[in-house]
């Protein structure tokens, strides 16, 4: 069943009140009559007009109070999606690795500024330095020769993207050979 339009459109115009009623509304005006029934019986008189405004004040605040209170329907389930599957990735620093290659994957000409391509840079740099003695910044030709023209072209020159799977295992084989 489907409402109809005007209903909709008078309920957003009164969602400011909070969560009006007409029914609180009719209680509240014949709870201020028999209020002004016993007070006249009891000798006490007074307008009438002013207790039932003072009875609707007291619902519309009502209204607008419980229209702030938190929903009290439950929020949906949180779904996580991650990256890695650690059910069968058990190597913290692999997983880490291998997210940075699938973020530089998806980063189609923006493979030179990914944090992949630095760490890559800066592990053969230490590998060389600490297997050969050489810089990679102030002995380019030795380093060249050592890592092969591929390899240090990959991780010095200008490589908008990421390599293919097969290319990057042949760049990652020349590091690891360094003697």
């Amino acid at each position: 069943m489907t409402r109809p339009p005007a209903r909709d459109a008078v309920r957003e115009f009164l969602s400011p009140l909070g969560r009006l009623r007409l029914w609180p509304a009719v209680a509240s005006v014949a709870a201020a009559v028999a209020v002004w029934a016993a007070a006249l019986i009891g000798g006490v008189d007074f307008a009438i007009w002013q207790l039932v405004l003072f009875a609707l004040a007291a619902v519309l605040a009502y209204s607008v109070v419980s229209g702030m209170r938190a929903d009290t329907e439950p929020a949906p389930e949180l779904v996580v999606h991650t990256v890695n599957e650690p059910s069968w990735r058990p190597f913290t620093d692999v997983n880490r690795w291998e997210d940075r290659f699938i973020f530089a994957e998806a980063k189609p000409g923006r493979f030179a500024t990914t944090n992949a391509r630095q760490q890559l840079t800066e592990l053969a740099a230490e590998r060389l330095r600490l297997r050969r003695g050489l810089s990679l910044a102030e002995q380019p030709e030795e380093c060249r020769v050592v890592l092969g023209e591929a390899t240090y072209l990959f991780l010095t020159g200008p490589v908008p993207d990421c390599p293919a799977p097969r290319v990057l295992g042949e760049h990652l084989q020349a590091i690891e050979e360094i003697q």
